[in-house]
C-alpha cells in the first residue's frame, strides 16, 4: 500500500475516533436537509438511534424551528458560519424539548463548493439547571440578610403588642375579649411567620451522621396517614440496595415532612401519594472540595393533584411567593436552602390537570 494512502487511511481512521469522541453533537447535513452522519453523542442527546437518524429532515430534530433549516440554506449558499443559535431540540423517547446551542458551518471538500453542512449541537440543559440553581442561591442569600433584618426588627415590637394584648384582656370586661382574642391570635401567627425566617435566614449548622432514608420517610407517612386527608392512596416503592446518607436527620425530616404535607393538600378530596427512592448515576453532586462526580440517591414524591401552572412553578422556590391562602411562602425555599446545604439539589416537575413530582437528590457521601 502506498505511504500516502496508509497515511490517508490512518487520517480517516483517526477523525473517526475524534468525532466518536466529543461529548457535543456533530451532524453532517446534506444540501437537501437530510441527515448524513452523526455521532453518538446525538443518539444519547435526542434518545434516538443512529441508524434511524440517517435519511432523516435535520428538521424533525428541531420541530416548529425553521431558523434551523433557513442558516443551513445560508451556509451553504454563502459559505458562512453561525454561531451560538438558542433552539430547542427533541428527545424522541419522551417526547420532551431541551435547550440547545448550535452552530452552523458549510462542508467543505477539498475546495469543492459546500457539499453540507456541519452542525454542532451542545445540550444546555445542565448549563442552565446550574445557573438558575446559582442564582436562586444569590437570591436566598439576600433574602436571607433582608429577613434577618426584618425578624428583629418586627419581633420586639410584636413582643409588646401581644403582651400588652393579653394584659389589657386580663383587665377589661369579657364583651372585649373577642377582639383582643383577635390581636392574640394574629400576633402569634405573625411570630410563629417570623421564626420562619429566622430559620430561613439563619438555618441550624448540621450535625452530620448515616441515616436510613427509608426510615425518616416511613416516619412521616406514619403520622400523615393518621392525620392527613381522607381516602389517599399510598404507594412506597423503594430500593432496598439504597446506602445510607451523611445528613442532619431532624433537617432532612423537615424537608420531607415539608414536602408530603403540601402533596396531601393538593389533594382534598383523595388522590395518589406515591414515594420512590432509588440510586441515580444520571446525576452526580460536584463541590469546590470535591470536583470529582458521585453517586446521589433520588427521593421522588409525586402526588394527583391538579398540578402547578406553568408561571407559579418558576417562582416556586421565590420566598414568600405562594398560592396557598394561608401559606407563608417559606416551606419550599426553605427546603430547597437544607438540601442544597447538603450538597444536594432539589427539582419540581408539574403540569395542570397531570400532578406534581418533587425530586430530592444526595449525595451518598458528603466530601
Amino acid at each position: 500500500m502506498p505511504a500516502a494512502q496508509l497515511m490517508t487511511d490512518n487520517g480517516n481512521h483517526c477523525f473517526e475516533h475524534i468525532f466518536s469522541s466529543f461529548i457535543d453533537g456533530v451532524i453532517l447535513v446534506s444540501p437537501e436537509g437530510f441527515v448524513q452522519q452523526a455521532n453518538p453523542a446525538v443518539e444519547e442527546m435526542f434518545h434516538t438511534p443512529i441508524e434511524s437518524l440517517m435519511g432523516r429532515a435535520v428538521s424533525e430534530l428541531f420541530p416548529d424551528q425553521p431558523e434551523i433549516s433557513i442558516k443551513i440554506r445560508e451556509a451553504l449558499t454563502r459559505g458562512t458560519s453561525f454561531r451560538d443559535i438558542r433552539c430547542r431540540g427533541i428527545r424522541k423517547s419522551s417526547q420532551t424539548s431541551f435547550p440547545t446551542s448550535v452552530t452552523v458551518s458549510p462542508y467543505m471538500n477539498n475546495g469543492v463548493p459546500a457539499q453540507g453542512a456541519v452542525l454542532h449541537v451542545r445540550d444546555m440543559s445542565l448549563f442552565k439547571e446550574l445557573e438558575e440553581s446559582s442564582k436562586r442561591m444569590d437570591e436566598l442569600s439576600h433574602l436571607g440578610a433582608l429577613s434577618l433584618g426584618m425578624a428583629h426588627e418586627i419581633k420586639n415590637p410584636l413582643v409588646a403588642i401581644s403582651g400588652s394584648a393579653q394584659l389589657l384582656r386580663k383587665r377589661l370586661p369579657d364583651q372585649h375579649h373577642k377582639f383582643l382574642d383577635v390581636v392574640i391570635k394574629e400576633s402569634e401567627r405573625i411570630n410563629r411567620m417570623m421564626e420562619r425566617m429566622l430559620d430561613f435566614a439563619r438555618p441550624a449548622p448540621l450535625e452530620l451522621k448515616l441515616l436510613n432514608i427509608h426510615q425518616i420517610l416511613e416516619e412521616i407517612l406514619l403520622l400523615e396517614k393518621k392525620d392527613g386527608p381522607e381516602d389517599i392512596q399510598f404507594v412506597q416503592n423503594y430500593d432496598p440496595s439504597l446506602p445510607q446518607v451523611e445528613g442532619d436527620e431532624d433537617q432532612l425530616k423537615q424537608v420531607f415532612l415539608n414536602l408530603v404535607r403540601n402533596a396531601l393538600e393538593a389533594m382534598p378530596k383523595g388522590g395518589t401519594l406515591e414515594l420512590m427512592t432509588r440510586i441515580h448515576s444520571n446525576y452526580t453532586v460536584k463541590t469546590e472540595a470535591n470536583p470529582n462526580s458521585r453517586q446521589a440517591i433520588l427521593v421522588e414524591i409525586r402526588d394527583t393533584g391538579p398540578g402547578i401552572r406553568e408561571e407559579d412553578l418558576k417562582d416556586i422556590f421565590t420566598p414568600f411567593h405562594t398560592t396557598k391562602s394561608k401559606g407563608s411562602g417559606l416551606g419550599l425555599p426553605l427546603s430547597l436552602k437544607i438540601v442544597e446545604n447538603h450538597k444536594g439539589k432539589m427539582k419540581v416537575q408539574s403540569e395542570p390537570g397531570k400532578g406534581t413530582q418533587v425530586q430530592v437528590f444526595l449525595p451518598v457521601e458528603l466530601g
